[in-house]
């Protein structure tokens, strides 16, 4: 019973202080860079992101290790 109650007191610490960190960071870019909009996240362009390329399946380019 007591290592139970163990875990849940070190979980709930470890998740404090994440959420602590996280707001305090929300706050930081909130308050030192208003404008940003988080747009260039992964600076992706319009041809390189992956829901803008469709490419169909071709069965003469499956992946194969060596020649046959």
């Amino acid at each position: 019973m007591e290592s139970i109650i163990i875990g849940i007191i070190i979980t709930a610490s470890f998740s404090a202080l994440i959420s602590f960190f996280w707001v305090r960071g929300i706050d930081y870019m909130h308050t030192n860079h208003p404008d940003y909009k988080g747009e260039d996240f992964l600076d992706w362009g319009k041809e390189d992101a992956p829901w803008e390329t469709k490419k169909e399946w071709d069965d003469n380019t499956a992946h194969t290790e060596g020649g046959l």
